[in-house]
C-alpha cells in the first residue's frame, strides 16, 4: 500500500521545497525509523540521495540504534541473512533508477516487513513503488516534493532530504527560519586570518573537507557537489583522522587547495587546535552552526550552499550543465551495466 501525504502545492522556488517539507505529515516515516531502535539500520542512496542515506544513519545513531550508509551497489555485499536481521531504508528521488529498483526488488525480497522507500515524485516511471505495491507493503513513503530545482548536480534535492530528515527526528523544527539565506553564512580566510573572497578559491584544485558530528553528511555532500560540477577534486575526513598524516597534503599544496571546516559546537576546541599547526597562507572556509541537533546539519548544509554556489561562479562553472570536454557521453554512466554481475557473484560472503 502506498502512504501519500498531503503537499503544500506552492512551490515556486528553493524556499517552496523548505514550505512543502513542513506541510508533510512525517509521522509514518517518524514511526518506521524510531519504532524499535535496537534493530540495526541500513540506509542507502546514490547520487543526490547519497549523503541523505549518510544524513539518516548519522540521525538514527543518535538516537541509540547502529546503523550504517551505503550506495545501492554496495548493498549487495550484505547477504540476504543479513539483511532480514536489520531495517532498511531506501531514498531516491524519483524511484527509478536501476540501482535503487535493483536495491528494492532484493530488499523486499529478503525483508519485506522492515524495507523502507522514500520518494519525492511517484508515476509511471518509479519502478521502486510499483515493487512496494506488489509486494503489498504499506513502508512506501512519497513526500512529493515539487518544482525542485537541480540541473546535473543535485542541489533542491538535497535541501529537500536534509530537511525532511532532520524534521521527522526532530518533529518541531521550525523550517521558516531558514527561508531566508544566513547571514555571512561562510567565512573565507588565510589561516592568520587575512580575509578571502570567491575569487581567492578560483584556482584551487583539491578541497581537503574536514567535519565532526553534525558536519558528515555535509561534507560529503560538498565532495559530490565540486566533483560533479568538475570544479576540483575532494577529500572527505574528519578532524582527528587529518591529524594522522593526511595533513601532509595540505602542507604540500597550499597555492592550489583549501581547507573546508565544518563546525558545530562540539567542534569548536578540536577546530581551534588544528588551525595552530596549520601553516598562516592556508586558504580556508570556515561553515559554523550554533546548533547541537539535527537542524545542525541542515543548518551548515545551506551555508555551504551558498559557499559552492559563490566558488562556482567566481571559477566560471556551472552545476546545472558542468564543462564536458572529454566528451562523455553522459547517458552512458548511468547506464552502465551492474546487475548480471551481481546476481552471477552474489552478495559478498565468506561462509560456506
Amino acid at each position: 500500500m502506498l502512504v501519500h501525504t498531503s503537499m503544500n502545492e506552492n512551490t515556486h522556488s528553493s524556499d517552496g521545497i523548505l514550505d512543502q517539507v513542513m506541510a508533510a505529515d512525517l509521522s509514518q516515516i517518524r514511526r518506521f525509523l524510531l519504532t524499535d531502535p535496537t534493530t540495526p539500520l541500513i540506509a542507502a542512496g546514490s547520487g543526490g540521495s547519497e549523503s541523505a542515506a549518510r544524513f539518516a544513519a548519522l540521525l538514527y545513531g543518535a538516537c541509540g540504534g547502529v546503523a550504517t550508509a551505503v550506495s545501492p551497489y554496495s548493498l549487495n555485499s550484505f547477504s540476504d541473512a543479513a539483511l532480514s536481521t536489520a531495517k532498511v531504508l531506501l531514498l531516491s528521488k524519483g524511484g527509478h533508477n536501476n540501482d535503487i529498483v535493483f536495491a528494492a526488488r532484493r530488499c523486499l525480497k529478503a525483508n519485506p516487513e522492515k524495507t523502507a522507500a522514500v520518494n519525492f515524485s511517484g508515476g509511471e516511471r518509479n519502478g521502486v513503488l510499483k515493487l512496494f505495491e506488489k509486494a503489498g507493503s504499506e513502508n512506501a513513503f512519497l513526500i512529493p516534493v515539487h518544482n525542485i530545482s537541480d540541473g546535473f548536480v543535485s542541489t533542491g534535492t538535497s535541501v529537500a532530504w536534509f530537511s525532511l530528515l532532520a524534521r521527522a527526528f526532530q518533529p518541531d523544527l521550525d523550517l521558516d527560519k531558514y527561508q531566508d539565506e544566513p547571514e555571512r553564512p561562510v567565512t573565507m580566510c588565510r589561516n592568520d586570518g587575512t580575509p578571502l573572497s570567491a575569487a581567492d578559491f578560483a584556482g584551487v584544485k583539491n578541497y581537503v573537507v574536514l567535519h565532526g558530528s553534525w558536519g558528515m553528511p555535509v561534507a560529503h555532500n560538498f565532495e559530490g557537489k565540486v566533483v560533479e560540477t568538475g570544479l576540483a577534486g575532494a577529500t572527505v575526513c574528519d578532524y582527528r583522522n587529518y591529524c594522522h598524516g593526511r595533513f601532509i597534503y595540505t602542507s604540500n599544496h597550499l597555492k592550489d587547495s583549501a581547507v573546508v571546516l565544518l563546525v558545530s559546537p562540539r567542534e569548536k576546541d578540536i577546530v581551534r587546535r588544528t588551525r595552530v599547526f596549520l601553516p598562516a597562507a592556508t586558504k580556508l572556509a570556515v561553515i559554523e552552526t550554533k546548533y547541537d541537533a539535527p537542524e545542525a546539519s541542515m543548518d551548515l548544509l545551506l551555508r555551504m550552499k551558498v559557499f559552492f554556489s559563490d566558488i562556482c561562479d567566481a571559477a566560471g562553472a556551472n552545476p546545472a550543465s558542468p564543462a564536458n570536454p572529454g566528451r562523455i557521453d553522459k547517458r552512458k554512466p548511468i547506464w552502465t551495466p551492474f546487475m548480471d554481475d551481481i546476481k552471477r557473484s552474489g552478495p559478498l560472503t565468506l561462509l560456506p
